[in-house]
């Protein structure tokens, strides 16, 4: 599987028979020499992980969405333009099985709930798990209530119980400078609660590279170095294979 950085929680996954594009908003998506279909995974409503231009995209044999359920009224006006059977909308907590153009392959799609807007994506095909956590996070900050904080931790840690125990091939993580101190938090916890992730793609830092050295030097990310994936610019690629 190759993987390369589009921006901000934006990642275009390539496979032999096809590829995925998650949460894209801005940047550029490499056009294939050889045209596969292409399934377009969008978390949430908000403007970093949902630009309309999806629905433009070209240049791949077929294209499929996967969109959470507070998109459709966004998306309606967009069904013109799209084969309104190839918009797929999720709430939290549902299962899909979406067929993969020309082979005999499947994509296994489950939701889990955010901690903010939309749904987060666990998705089974060719024998891996893939996980693009949208903005489900542990979204605490020195700056809220107590009581604010308690609920976000009781909330995150419920609606992350499906990843507990699971071998996840990759994993797409928010890893944001905005909350000081607490930056890792969430990324640190499904680390330490899968029971084991291959490839660690931090993700939702605002251009800021800084903290995924910050992250990858310190005493509890140094645990994880082999896993980690050092993005450093957009277009970047990362080649995941076996072990």
């Amino acid at each position: 599987m190759k993987v390369t950085y589009i921006g901000h929680s934006g990642f275009l996954l390539e496979w032999k028979d096809c590829f995925w594009l998650f949460d894209y908003y801005e940047g550029n998506i490499p056009i294939p020499s050889v045209p596969k279909p292409l399934y377009v995974f969008s978390s949430h409503s908000h403007g970093d992980h949902f630009n309309p231009a999806i629905f433009s995209i070209a240049g791949f044999s077929k294209i499929c969405y996967i969109l959470s359920h507070d998109i459709m009224k966004k998306a309606k006006r967009y069904e013109t333009t799209v084969n309104a059977d190839s918009i797929h909308f999720m709430k939290a907590r549902q299962k899909l099985l979406l067929p993969v153009e020309g082979v005999h392959k499947q994509l296994e799609i489950q939701t889990l709930p955010s901690t903010d807007c939309g749904v987060a994506f666990l998705v089974h095909y060719e024998g891996k798990l893939i996980y693009h956590a949208g903005d489900l996070n542990w979204w605490v900050w020195p700056g809220e209530s107590k009581q604010y904080n308690n609920n976000m931790t009781a909330n995150f840690k419920n609606y992350t119980a499906p990843l507990k125990g699971l071998d996840i091939f990759a994993a797409f993580l928010p890893l944001d400078p905005r909350q000081g101190y607490w930056y890792n938090k969430g990324l640190l916890y499904i680390l330490e609660q899968a029971e084991n992730i291959h490839y660690v793609f931090p993700m939702h830092f605002w251009k800021d590279y800084s903290v995924i050295q910050k992250f990858a030097s310190s005493s509890e990310g140094r645990a994880y170095n082999r896993q980690l994936q050092l993005i450093e610019k957009e277009g970047q690629t990362f080649l995941c294979t076996e072990e």
